[in-house]
């Protein structure tokens, strides 16, 4: 009875804070709704349709969608290969019979990039030759899904809420979870509560905009009446006539024609467009530094074609690394078998984004082959063209290369000298 006195005055204390068209903050936070210091409300679905957040996550999406994830399988001491596993089909054409790989891989870049976390149920085959393998993935709503532990197993147990209402309880091994920075290790910080108060200055921008132009791009005002005074009727008859007269676009260049005596006197400050295409610039700024997304790809600076390859790469070291290495290391554990784990892996396929133009693929393929890193048909495979047989699979190397315990040998060779003749030795 006493703690259940206690729970009421608890409750009672927290309703008196606010009511439902007025709900206090504590309960905004508990469902994710924080108000910032501009008086906007910022969640991460309304986060997203700031064209900032849209932008760096359609580009962190597309980069990760559609760069392939290859399945390799290790044989004695080779690596090969492996397009027949069912791992492969998932990742590389078919995640499932709705989605495509590339879109996929795109929505859960996206919920990692806004929500911190990104989940995927997967759908195991229970029958014929391929029993046991994953079958199918499906996405599951960053929102409506929470990972909880059990206090007396310890085990990790993912709570989530399907489509149609239904509450469903998901083992750990039967869900992908990619997800980004982590205070626990367990779920991804959503980015979004990090930058939410430029968002909701960003928000407030906008909205600002649309109000100073359905105005007619006018600022406040007032209009001077000489010769008395108006009672309020008259005021407002005045001032609703005044806005109906010129404000809106389709008044905002009309000349206003003030009565005898009237004048019209401007109170607020005009905007300055410099100053404050600056201060958008700066909003684009601060979402792309959290998301790492370099201001070349957000328009920010001119890049000139001779720099462009090399923040290429740092873009793709930097930033699109670590998000691969967290979707391979993922995959790996939860998509093959204890057993096939010592044998297959997963790997995304950058080779693509690293190339450069074609003089640069040029210089860099002819070293490969010069030092036998490469065969012709391994070169002609990156280009995407047909192989040339089973020449194409020779590896060769300059003769001009010796290892240091045989460069004296090598250079008597070279000048006719034998090792047993005099001269030799």
């Amino acid at each position: 009875m006493k703690r259940r006195n206690m729970v009421q005055r608890w409750w009672d204390r927290r309703s008196s804070e606010g009511s439902l068209l007025s709900p206090p903050q504590w309960l905004l936070d508990l469902f994710g709704v924080s108000n910032t210091a501009s008086g906007e409300i910022v969640t991460a679905d309304s986060a997203l349709m700031n064209s900032n957040v849209y932008t760096c996550a359609s580009i962190l999406g597309g980069d990760v969608g559609k760069l392939p994830i290859q399945v390799f399988k290790k044989r004695g001491g080779g690596i090969e290969r492996d397009s027949s596993h069912p791992v492969s089909k998932l990742l590389g054409t078919r995640s499932n019979p709705y989605m495509s790989a590339y879109t996929f891989k795109e929505l859960m870049q996206v919920h990692v990039t806004v929500w911190g976390n990104g989940y995927a149920n997967i759908e195991w085959e229970t029958s014929g030759s391929n029993n046991g393998k994953p079958k199918a993935l499906w996405p599951l709503d960053p929102s409506k899904t929470d990972v909880h532990i059990d206090t007396l197993t310890g085990q990790i147990w993912y709570v989530t809420t399907l489509p149609n209402g239904e509450m469903r309880k998901l083992k750990h091994c039967d869900v992908l979870h990619f997800k980004g920075i982590s205070k626990s290790g367990l779920k991804g910080i959503t980015p979004i509560s990090v930058i939410r108060e430029e968002l909701g200055v960003q928000q407030s921008q906008r909205k600002f905009l649309g109000s100073f132009y359905s105005n007619g791009t006018a600022t406040r005002g007032i209009l001077k009446i000489p010769n008395g005074t108006l009672d309020k009727p008259a005021k407002d008859k005045a001032r609703d006539e005044w806005q109906k007269a010129n404000s809106g676009l389709n008044n905002a260049h009309r000349i206003a024609i003030l009565d005898a005596g009237m004048e019209y006197q401007n109170l607020g400050m005009p905007l300055n467009d410099a100053q404050f295409i600056e201060t958008s610039k700066f909003g684009i700024m601060e979402v792309g530094k959290i998301y790492k997304v370099p201001g070349y790809k957000l328009g920010l600076t001119d890049v000139k074609f001779s720099n462009m390859e090399n923040q290429s790469l740092e873009y793709v070291k930097s930033t699109l690394q670590p998000i691969f290495t967290n979707w391979e290391q993922e995959c790996d554990y939860k998509l093959f078998t204890e057993l096939e784990r010592k044998i297959y892996y997963t790997k995304y396929n950058v080779s693509g984004e690293l190339r450069g133009d074609s003089t640069s693929r040029a210089a860099y393929y002819k070293e490969m082959i010069a030092m036998g890193a490469y065969t012709i048909n391994e070169v002609r495979e990156l280009e995407e063209r047909d192989n040339i047989g089973d020449m194409g699979d020779k590896h060769f190397v300059s003769l001009n290369y010796v290892s240091l315990d045989k460069m004296d040998q090598y250079q008597m060779l070279k000048a006719g000298i034998s090792k047993d003749s005099p001269e030799g030795g």
